[in-house]
């Protein structure tokens, strides 16, 4: 008696709280598991504001169960995306499958995305990390996403803007990560396509040679192991901080040649080093002297990692 008068505490919870503070923070297979808690959670899965897909979601299933888990989420899903996290391994990753999520999610007018979908190995179904396949491509659905804010792009190949496209009116954050057929032409192609873009970074993008970043209203940059030959130029004029990550493949003096072509940006307030790999240059106090001396409006410095061949691990430099 007690128990069947007892109170579903869960239940009792209010719409708002169960959606965006408990269920919306949790994976998708986490959220199926939960349902059975609650009867109400039965319902509200359809609802749920942002939707997490990832590896572990998925580490034993065939290609065609996961694909048929992804499309009855996002077919049921009974309300305006706010975010897709998709990380998912596939032994097949065919355009199509991606594709189609990117129409459906864009059908529930998402506004932020994260695309990584990576290689499987089909014997033992564990996860290749990081490895861009030549068959794995976006199509030309994610020009569907009109209400994107944040798009972030992974370890996959990106396709051609459509001469049809106007542009993307709401996107304000765009990152790049391991894209293998990103060159300077298609990527100021598609920077002419943002033009409210605030936050752009762009990581193990080596098919840049010449990255010309033009963008009235950006803001934040951060940049990590392109080409050691990489130039730059920025034409930024509300640009105010730029980050630089390196893993420590390329020599510092190669990086310093980089921050000498940034430290014309005379907004920029804040310098980020992060790894910064100096083992190489002749004078290991050169980078802190360029990046002190040739921005006139700096106001912090902030390295992290190794550098200057000793053991830094935060240090903050500011004026007043």
């Amino acid at each position: 008696m007690a128990r069947s008068s007892a109170i579903d505490r869960l239940s009792a919870l209010s719409d708002d709280v169960l959606l965006n503070h408990i269920l919306s923070k949790i994976s998708y297979r986490d959220v199926v598991r939960s349902s059975l808690l609650s009867q109400r959670w039965r319902l509200l899965w359809t609802k749920i504001p942002r939707l997490k897909f990832c590896p572990e979601d998925f580490e034993k299933q065939k290609d065609g169960r996961i694909q048929a888990i992804i499309n009855n989420a996002l077919l049921h899903l009974d309300t305006r995306l706010s975010c897709l996290e998709l990380t998912v391994a596939l032994d097949d990753p065919k355009a199509a499958y991606i594709n189609n999520w990117i129409r459906l999610a864009a059908e529930k007018q998402v506004e932020r995305m994260d695309i990584h979908i990576c290689n499987r190995d089909p014997k033992t179904g564990k996860r290749i990390s990081n490895g861009a396949s030549p068959m794995m491509e976006l199509g030309d659905s994610i020009f569907s996403c009109e209400n994107l804010t944040v798009l972030t792009v992974q370890y996959i190949r990106i396709p051609k803007m459509p001469t049809n496209f106007g542009v993307f009116r709401s996107l304000k954050a765009l990152r790049y990560a391991g894209i293998p057929n990103l060159d300077d032409a298609m990527f100021e192609g598609f920077m002419d396509l943002c033009p409210h873009l605030q936050d752009l970074g762009i990581l193990s993008c080596l098919g840049l040679k010449n990255l010309n970043i033009r963008s009235f209203n950006l803001m934040w940059i951060h940049l990590g192991d392109l080409r050691p030959d990489i130039s730059l130029q920025l034409t930024c004029p509300r640009l105010m901080e730029i980050g630089l990550i390196d893993s420590g493949q390329y020599a510092g003096l190669k990086w310093l040649k980089l921050l000498q072509q940034i430290s014309r940006a005379k907004s920029v307030k804040k310098v980020i080093l992060q790894n910064y790999n100096t083992g190489n240059a002749v004078n290991p106090g050169m980078p802190s002297i360029i990046v002190l001396n040739s921005f006139p409006g700096l106001e912090e410095l902030t390295i992290h990692g190794q550098c200057f061949q000793v053991s830094i691990l935060y240090l903050q430099v500011k004026y007043s």
